[in-house]
C-alpha cells in the first residue's frame, strides 16, 4: 500500500467513522495528554480539573496548531494529519475527540472540503482537482447517513436522524463575515452572462441531531456545521465544477435522555478550543501561495475557490463556535456588541485573567471559583466555601485564584 493510499484511507476514516466517537487518528503526544485522576474529571468535593493539551501539525514540522482544555480522567484521541499529494488543495486534516467514560464528549472536526462535477463517473473520495470527490447533499443529515452507509462505524448500529434545522441567527453571522464572496460572485455572474453559464455561492449553519447504538449504549449526538458551496453551472444548469465545505464542524454528545447541551463541563471544552495565531498565519499563507500557483497555471475557477478558503477563515469565529449553547439565541438583544461584559453574559461565559501565564481564558459562568497553576491547568468549583489548598487531590502544587476581567 502506498503512503498516499494510506493517508486517503485516514481521510475516509475521519469522515466514515465519524459516529464512532471512540476511534482516533494521530494520537496526541503522551506527555501532553492528561493523566487520569478520577473518571468523572472531578477531584474531591466536586472540583473540575482541566488540563491544557496542544496538538501539533505534522505537515508543518509539528508546529503547535490547536490548544484545548481536557478534563482530568477523560480521553483525548485524534489530532492533525498531513494530506497526501493527490489532495493538494487541502491544507490539513484534523479530527479530535474528548470523551468521558460515561459516554459524554465533544468532537472537533477540521474543515472538510470536497470537489464535484456532473458527468464525472467517480467514486466518493477519488482525488478530483486536488480534493476528495463527493456529490453535494440536500442536507447535513443526508451527508452523514451516506457516510455511515459507505462504511458503518465499528460498534455503531441503528443510526437515525432525529431532527435538523438551519440556525438562522448563526447563519446571519457567517454570511456577514463572508459578504465579499457574495459580492465577487455577483461580479463573476456579470462576466459569465454572455455565455449562459453562471455561478452560485452560499453558506448556512445547520444543527443535526442523530441517535445510534454504540456498543450497547444509546447515544445522541448534536452536530453543528457551516455548510458552504461555490458552484459553476453550464447553461443547462448541470454542474460544471463545484467546491463545497463543512466548516466550524463539531459534535457534542451523551447518553440518550441526558441534557448534554446544558453540561458545563462540555461547554468548558468547546469554549476552550483555540487555533494558535502562528499556525493560523501559516495556513493563510499556504492558501495565498496555493492561489498564486494555480493562477499561474491558468486555472481561474480553482483559484477562486482557493480565495474562498482564505476568506472563510473569518467564518471560524467564536460566535459560530458558541452556537451549541444557549447564548447564541439571545444575540439580537445586544445593544452594543462591542461590550465584552454583555457578550459574555449572553454567552454564559466569564473571561478570566491569568497572571501566572499572562493570558486570558473563557470559562462557563456556572463555576464561581477558578484556580490555576504554573502549567496552565485550571480547577473550577461552584462552592464559595471550597478551599483548594486543603483538598488532597490538588494540594501538592501551588494554585493561584484568578479573577474575572473587569
Amino acid at each position: 500500500m502506498t503512503s498516499t493510499t494510506k493517508v486517503i484511507r485516514v481521510l475516509q476514516a475521519l469522515l466514515l467513522s465519524a459516529l464512532a466517537f471512540a476511534g482516533g487518528h494521530g494520537m496526541a503526544d503522551e506527555s501532553e495528554k492528561p493523566k487520569a485522576a478520577e473518571a468523572s474529571g472531578k477531584g474531591t468535593d466536586g472540583a473540575l480539573l482541566l488540563k491544557p493539551v496542544t496538538l501539533p501539525d505534522p505537515g508543518r514540522q509539528n508546529m503547535p496548531a490547536h490548544r484545548v482544555l481536557v478534563p482530568d480522567g477523560w480521553k483525548l484521541e485524534g489530532g492533525l494529519t498531513a494530506p497526501p499529494p493527490s489532495y493538494h488543495m487541502l491544507a490539513t486534516l484534523s479530527d479530535v475527540t474528548i470523551k468521558a467514560p460515561d459516554g459524554r464528549g465533544v468532537r472537533f472536526f477540521g474543515p472538510q472540503e470536497f470537489g464535484y462535477a456532473d458527468r464525472m463517473p467517480l467514486q466518493p473520495f477519488t482525488p478530483y482537482q486536488g480534493r476528495p470527490f463527493m456529490p453535494l447533499h440536500q442536507s447535513l443529515g443526508d451527508f452523514w447517513s451516506r457516510m455511515f452507509e459507505l462504511n458503518p462505524a465499528p460498534g455503531v448500529t441503528n443510526l437515525k436522524v432525529v431532527e435538523e434545522e438551519v440556525m438562522e441567527e448563526a447563519t446571519e453571522v457567517v454570511r456577514k463575515h463572508l459578504a465579499p464572496l457574495y459580492q465577487s460572485t455577483a461580479q463573476e455572474n456579470q462576466q459569465l452572462s454572455f455565455s449562459g453559464e453562471g455561478k452560485t455561492f452560499d453558506v448556512h449553519v445547520r444543527r443535526l441531531v442523530l441517535q445510534y447504538d454504540e456498543n450497547g449504549r444509546d447515544i445522541e449526538a448534536t452536530i453543528f456545521a457551516s455548510v458552504r458551496h461555490s458552484i459553476y453551472y453550464y447553461p443547462d444548469r448541470s454542474i460544471r465544477a463545484a467546491m463545497w465545505n463543512l466548516d466550524n464542524m463539531y459534535a457534542v454528545f451523551g447518553p440518550v435522555g441526558t441534557d448534554y447541551l446544558a453540561d458545563p463541563t462540555l461547554a468548558a471544552i468547546v469554549r476552550s478550543r483555540q487555533l494558535l495565531p502562528e499556525w493560523e498565519v501559516a495556513i493563510e499563507t499556504w492558501y495565498l501561495m496555493k492561489n498564486r500557483q494555480i493562477v499561474a497555471e491558468g486555472q481561474a475557477r480553482i483559484a477562486a475557490a482557493a480565495r474562498a478558503n482564505v476568506a472563510s477563515k473569518s467564518s471560524q469565529t467564536e460566535d459560530v463556535l458558541d452556537i451549541s449553547f444557549n447564548g447564541w439565541k439571545k444575540r439580537n438583544a445586544l445593544n452594543d456588541a462591542g461590550q465584552s461584559r454583555s457578550v459574555n453574559a449572553i454567552r454564559e461565559q466569564t473571561t478570566y485573567s491569568n497572571p501566572v501565564l499572562g493570558n486570558t481564558v473563557n470559562l462557563p459562568s456556572y463555576y464561581q471559583n477558578v484556580y490555576t497553576d504554573q502549567l496552565g491547568n485550571y480547577v473550577l468549583h461552584n462552592d464559595a466555601n471550597y478551599e483548594i489548598n486543603t483538598d488532597p487531590a490538588f494540594n501538592n502544587v501551588e494554585w493561584t485564584r484568578i479573577e474575572p476581567v473587569e
